[in-house]
């Protein structure tokens, strides 16, 4: 069983560059990402041709992020890590970070370390890496950001001679396969036009700066694939004959690939329809799931879509619906833009929501959650706003973080529950269950 762990030193490293790049340069390749994100898995399924699946221990803990590790497996597992290497919700080396994903998958690591304005200091980075958990097992470095290859050999030398960890490559500058950013992190893969001519500098980039033999090698030293247990087993089917209407468009995209397989695997049958694009619901709905995305970039052409609007306002009555963040905004009476501009949204939910120029960083991260109902889960939030003007007061979830800050959020009226908390269903089975079997 081939596997690799690409991380980095810290954000910002270049790991998802240099992982895309690697992804798309070998064959059968299974993609994963480390954490909750939503964004890099994308561009990961857009090199590989494969589903790119998340690989979050805190939200979904250990037995269902081995079960998706295993059952996902083809010619090399490729998992991006999240941050720097050991970055995770404390400094606890059991942390929920990459370095402890690795140990609990047995991966080994390929280190990404920026060589920009460094000589013999970067041995001192990399053997703190190194020492800082012996467990976990680094057995590559990636040079990014270095001038030339005299600069390289220079800089492999000194790693070399202190780490005793082979250099696999570098990665120079280039400003050809920059991608750009926006509130909630990278563009998406689809909003980028030139993205094919991007990763096709980036796969000759890796053939021509990587030793990709030498990956390979490192990637065997793995333990044999294993057939796991789906933890879901009991679920099987739970569902047959149901249909489910999940919103996918550029404003609503931020959807876990296993969260749906799951629905599949209960008996469920996905249709998938655009709030910005289609003019009425799928027929014979018997649940709506909108995820999270970018509603407020979209938001006149959601809002001049009011045939679709008027559909989810009378579905909202009759059956179940459950929105996360992106979701949630759409339900609202709307949108203050950061240019104090107001759009109107759907109206359901007694609610306005403001733009934030930076992060909501108190409420931002892993959460622990329990439900009106009493059940006890995990979840995550990021998000660049912030509701006001509430006068809804069916509250769904309590929310606590590590640091003992918390608060309340989620909201139940008629058959909506919507909020700004995103859910890993494979860590929250008994909530996945509640909301689609109202």
């Amino acid at each position: 069983m081939k596997k690799i762990l690409i991380a980095g030193t810290s954000s910002g490293a270049g790991k998802t560059t240099i992982s895309t790049a690697i992804m798309g340069a070998l064959e059968g390749v299974s993609p994963f990402k480390a954490g909750p994100d939503y964004i890099d898995p994308k561009f990961h399924e857009f090199v590989t041709k494969n589903p790119s699946n998340n690989l979050d221990l805190f939200m979904m803990g250990e037995d269902a992020v081995k079960y998706i590790f295993s059952k996902n497996t083809k010619n090399i597992s490729i998992v991006e890590g999240v941050m720097g290497l050991y970055d995770g919700l404390n400094h606890e080396l059991d942390n929920y970070s990459s370095a402890h994903l690795s140990r609990i998958l047995d991966i080994p690591v390929i280190l990404v370390v920026s060589g920009k304005g460094s000589s013999t200091s970067i041995a001192a980075t990399v053997l703190g890496f190194k020492n800082l958990d012996p467990r976990v097992k680094i057995r590559g470095v990636i040079l990014n950001n270095v001038g030339s290859e005299g600069l390289y050999n220079l800089l492999k030398e000194g790693i070399e001679r202190y780490t005793k960890i082979p250099c696999v490559g570098y990665f120079p500058k280039d400003d050809r396969v920059s991608i750009g950013e926006r509130h909630l992190g990278l563009q998406q893969a689809s909003e980028i036009e030139d993205l094919n001519e991007k990763i096709e500098i980036l796969k000759d980039m890796a053939r021509k700066y990587i030793d990709l033999d030498k990956i390979l090698e490192i990637a065997e030293d793995g333990n044999e694939a294993v057939e796991l247990k789906n933890p879901a087993e009991y679920l099987k089917d739970r569902f047959k004959g149901k249909r489910v209407g999940v919103a996918k468009d550029r404003a609503f995209s931020f959807y876990y690939s296993e969260n749906l397989k799951l629905m599949e695997y209960t008996g469920m049958e996905i249709v998938e329809f655009s709030p910005v694009n289609d003019f009425h619901l799928p027929p014979n709905l018997d649940y709506i799931y909108l995820g999270g995305g970018y509603p407020e970039i979209f938001a006149k052409k959601l809002y001049g879509n009011s045939s679709m609007m008027e559909d989810i306002r009378k579905a909202s009555k009759e059956i179940p619906v459950y929105a996360e963040c992106g979701g949630f905004m759409y339900l609202t009476k709307g949108i203050e833009q950061l240019d104090g501009n107001f759009d109107h949204m759907c109206g359901l939910l007694d609610i306005k929501v403001e733009m934030k120029p930076r992060l909501n960083i108190g409420r931002f991260g892993y959460v622990d959650y329990e439900s009106k109902d009493g059940i006890i889960g995990r979840c995550h939030e990021f998000h660049y706003s912030d509701i006001y003007d509430i006068d809804e007061e069916n509250l769904y979830f309590e929310l606590k973080k590590k640091n003992g800050r918390r608060w309340s959020c989620g909201y139940e009226k008629d058959k909506i529950i919507a909020g700004y908390p995103h859910i890993h269903f494979y860590g929250n089975l008994d909530l996945f269950v509640n909301l689609f079997d109202r």
